[in-house]
């Protein structure tokens, strides 16, 4: 009996066509250059490690791929690269000199429900800085990003810029229990502030504070929000944060970035290795982003080399369906020449297709004689038809 599934493929995973795979090609090698121009090099991870080296302690690990060895080790698919790249950096480059610009083009998986073509597994192309603790790196890899989404061919699209520390000295401030801190990030995450007010009010919290929480979290916008922060916060930690994130934007200003960035006070990204400047970018096509990246200062520390570090990643798989809906579905390009043939004429024809292909020309051989029915329907350029005497015919 024949399985329902034989000739089926799993939700979230899907096939690419020639023409998608080309296009999927194209922005590999954009985005290679671009990393390769800004003077990162280029590293590959094993698509499964330990199942030790890649969970994070939280929640979501219940989302990543896992599975038994042989000799019974706990094994699991990589949810991205950032861990796989500190655990090479701390255990394969110590003696690298720093700082270390490294970049990746690489399969990720990720077990959640798939949604609007977000899939299980998904293609990445990311870089990270590692070794560098400043607001330039932060503001490079920001600049970067921008500059991936440009290369791409994307036009419409914007970064939210903030810091995670502010967040995090707010909730150390109201000194709330974890199970609440959890709570108070999902709302801010998904942007619901009426539910951020329902779990600030059900805490012993001062009303006031409440309404300060409330206000800040909810800032976006221009450098103006800056100043409006900055009023409202006392803590010292958060003006830290809130300076380092001010430095960085001012940095982008120096790139002339600043048109592709809004400052959100609030902005949460789902990791929680994040430990200061975040960034997301998103296109107006699609409901949820295509890019994000940020400061993560200590998950290379967990493999025993404590590097300060930054970076980003974008998703390839979103971007092809942003790029798709802007400029419409890849279409195979033709073929330069067609080089058909008649009985007893294949040398001919072969020395002819070798001639064609050293002039840098895409060619195509007929593999039987004439000109076959499937091939008038190929987009191509010109055909050449070599006759029985072995002279050349265009059609």
């Amino acid at each position: 009996m024949v399985s329902p599934r034989f000739g089926r493929l799993p939700e979230g995973v899907r096939d690419l066509l020639p023409a998608e795979a080309r296009r999927k090609r194209q922005l590999e090698q954009g985005f290679a250059e671009l990393a390769e121009n800004w003077g990162y090099q280029e590293v590959a991870t094993p698509t499964f490690e330990y199942f030790e080296n890649l969970c994070s302690g939280e929640d979501d690990d219940d989302k990543l791929y896992k599975f038994l060895d042989r000799k019974g080790h706990l094994m699991a698919l990589r949810p991205d690269l950032t861990r796989p790249i500190a655990r090479l950096v701390a255990t394969r480059m110590r003696h690298a000199p720093l700082p270390l610009r490294l970049y990746y083009l690489s399969h990720a998986f990720n077990y959640e429900e798939p949604l609007v073509r977000r899939q299980r597994e998904f293609y990445q192309a990311g870089v990270e800085i590692l070794g560098a603790a400043g607001p330039a790196a932060d503001a490079e890899a920001v600049a970067l990003a921008v500059e991936a989404l440009q290369t791409c061919g994307l036009k419409d699209f914007r970064f939210s810029l903030g810091n995670v520390g502010i967040f995090h000295s707010l909730m150390e401030e109201l000194n709330l229990p974890p199970e609440q801190v959890q709570a108070i990030k999902k709302a801010v995450e998904n942007k619901d502030f009426v539910r951020l007010g329902e779990h600030l009010a059900a805490g012993d919290i001062a009303v006031e504070k409440q309404q300060r929480v409330a206000r800040l979290l909810s800032l976006r916008g221009g450098p103006g929000v800056l100043a409006q922060a900055e009023e409202i916060l006392d803590s010292e930690e958060a003006l830290k944060a809130l300076d380092n994130l001010k430095q960085v934007y001012q940095t982008l200003e120096s790139y002339g970035l600043q048109q592709h960035v809004t400052l959100d006070l609030g902005l949460l990204l789902g990791l929680d290795y994040y430990t200061g400047v975040i960034f997301e970018g998103y296109t107006l096509s699609l409901g949820f982003p295509v890019c994000g990246g940020g400061r993560y200062d200590r998950l290379v520390g967990h493999f025993g080399y404590h590097l300060p570090a930054t970076g980003f990643a974008l998703n390839v798989d979103q971007i092809m369906v942003a790029i798709e809906k802007q400029q419409g579905p890849a279409e195979e390009p033709p073929v330069d020449v067609l080089v058909a043939w008649a009985e007893n004429s294949l040398p001919a024809a072969v020395k002819k297709v070798r001639e064609l292909r050293s002039q840098g020309l895409k060619v195509q051989l007929e593999l039987e004689p004439g000109i076959s029915e499937q091939r008038r329907g190929r987009k191509v350029n010109k055909v050449i038809y070599i006759n029985a005497q072995g002279a050349e015919e265009v059609i």
